[in-house]
């Protein structure tokens, strides 16, 4: 054991209590802790199914005001929903966080589970597990704590050892604790005015290749240059517009290459997070060097070319049609002629569904 995990197990210690053993029936009210990214919320749909098909009477989801919107359109049968937001937890104060979880208890009463979906070891999820003291709680972590419940071994094997997709993991360890057996994906609900705002821009369009070129740090982001030769070689390959689906960061490159290239477009509507999945929803393929575009197309079984600066088995595709370009460190090492080899593939291999 090293000195930092010892070190580590002593504070933690300090923020240690004995668990309930309650039986699945008996759970009614649940939160589920996820104040972090995007995809880190979509994965964590595994969990929202099985915990409606028990049916629980009350779930609350502690969001990040980032990942809120992976939840905004969702509802649940028999089951009340909570969304409360928080900031992203590696921005967050130790008083916020203490602030929403005695909250939480004020307004609603104390959980019958928590289900801590932050996949992280660190101070700040033990400080919010603490101060709310849930009867139970779930976690992948592996922490051999009297707070965890002792069901959640193989999840955590799965996660920590196995490295196995965050979905599937989340799946397992909801199975194993006696809840109904659901599908392992990503889930992202679209509300209908989004849907019909994204339409009414790509109708005339036809099928067309939704291609994102900016991850959620600057190694995973094409240059501009790179950009242009993307949508060089996507043209060359075949006649389908193109899309480009970007936050507000990438305002600037998309204006700029949908008026240097043709037959490139770009919604006119402001950007957000469910408008570039209605977008995703919609395409014929989606290109991307962010996992959080990625998992939106698996959530739509969206054919996808995903373009990994860094390949973690944990967060692959999960969709029908996928084809994966592992770069390295720098995205814009990417090998042009690999890209244009995979994309004739994929394209045959879409042509070949449609046909069937």
């Amino acid at each position: 054991m090293s000195l930092i995990t010892m070190f580590r197990n002593i504070i933690f210690n300090f923020y240690d209590y004995n668990a309930k053993n309650i039986h699945t029936n008996d759970i009614k009210f649940v939160v589920i802790h996820i104040p972090d990214q995007v995809g880190d919320a979509m994965a964590i749909y595994p969990l929202i199914r099985a915990l409606e098909q028990q049916p629980i009477t009350h779930l609350l989801i502690v969001s990040s005001t980032l990942n809120k919107p992976v939840f905004e359109a969702l509802t649940l049968n028999n089951t009340t929903l909570t969304v409360v937001t928080m900031t992203m937890q590696d921005h967050a104060t130790i008083a916020e966080i203490k602030k929403i979880a005695n909250t939480i208890k004020e307004q609603y009463g104390t959980p019958d589970l928590c289900i801590e979906a932050m996949r992280k070891k660190n101070l700040k999820t033990m400080v919010f597990i603490h101060t709310l003291r849930a009867g139970m709680n779930f976690q992948v972590v592996g922490l051999s704590m009297k707070c965890y419940s002792p069901l959640c071994k193989i999840a955590s094997r799965m996660d920590q050892h196995l490295r196995a997709p965050v979905p599937m993991t989340w799946a397992m360890l909801m199975r194993e604790a006696g809840f109904p057996a659901v599908a392992a994906k990503y889930e992202f609900p679209l509300s209908a005015e989004a849907i019909t705002e994204v339409r009414r821009e790509t109708c005339a369009l036809g099928p067309y290749i939704a291609i994102n070129l900016e991850g959620s740090i600057a190694a995973r982001t094409f240059s501009y240059s790179v950009a242009q030769n993307l949508i060089a070689i996507i043209q060359r390959e075949c006649d389908m517009p193109i899309v480009v689906v970007h936050g507000p960061k990438g305002i600037e490159s998309a204006v700029k290459l949908t008026e240097s290239c043709s037959h490139v477009f770009r919604l006119s509507l402001s950007p957000s997070l469910m408008r570039s999945a209605a977008l995703i929803n919609d395409a014929a393929l989606a290109i991307t060097p962010d996992t959080s575009i990625l998992h939106m197309a698996s959530a739509y079984n969206t054919p996808a070319i995903a373009i990994y600066a860094d390949y973690k088995t944990r967060w692959p595709t999960m969709q029908d049609i996928a084809e994966n370009i592992v770069v390295g460190k720098d995205i814009d090492h990417i090998n042009m002629n690999e890209f244009e080899a995979t994309l004739r593939r994929i394209l045959m291999r879409i042509n070949g569904q449609q046909r069937q």
